[in-house]
């Protein structure tokens, strides 16, 4: 198992690069050219700033039983089709059962925002960041 980071705009990267140390797990980071990651332990991938650039490198390069950390419910989509696990920022797992009802969410905000000025997502907790970290942790111990 690998863990696969949307690493422009995931929390707590810190915390799960440890986890990945401690449970000796590759871990790879992508981002664009607009971010300057530098880990010891964790791989960082750099594609160029374009959209979905990011999005695309880590669909095209995805195993089956990888762990796929993304908040892009396109990238979960395509990386369960492959066989990996996929968890959004605040720890719940993405999967095929829940999958349509995200992407008709998605389709619904981005109509509301095309027509009326929305606020953005709320603020992360600190039970956000446990939750995830929590989940990361119990699925890294499995494999």
């Amino acid at each position: 198992m690998r863990i696969l980071v949307d690493a422009d705009a995931f929390p707590n990267i810190g915390e799960i690069i440890n986890l990945a140390k401690k449970y000796q797990k590759e871990i790879i980071l992508y981002t664009d050219t607009t971010h300057q990651l530098n880990y010891d332990y964790a791989v960082t991938k750099i594609v160029d700033k374009a959209s979905n650039s990011v999005d695309l490198m880590i669909e095209n390069e995805t195993e089956k039983n990888d762990l796929v950390l993304t908040q892009d419910y396109g990238v979960a989509t395509i990386t369960i089709s492959k066989g990996a696990l996929c968890i959004s920022p605040n720890g719940k797992m993405y999967n095929e059962a829940n999958m349509d009802f995200l992407l008709e969410i998605k389709n619904r905000n981005r109509l509301i925002r095309k027509h009326h000025h929305a606020k953005g997502p709320r603020k992360r907790t600190k039970e956000d960041k446990i939750n995830l970290l929590n989940k990361i942790e119990e699925i890294l111990k499995e494999y």
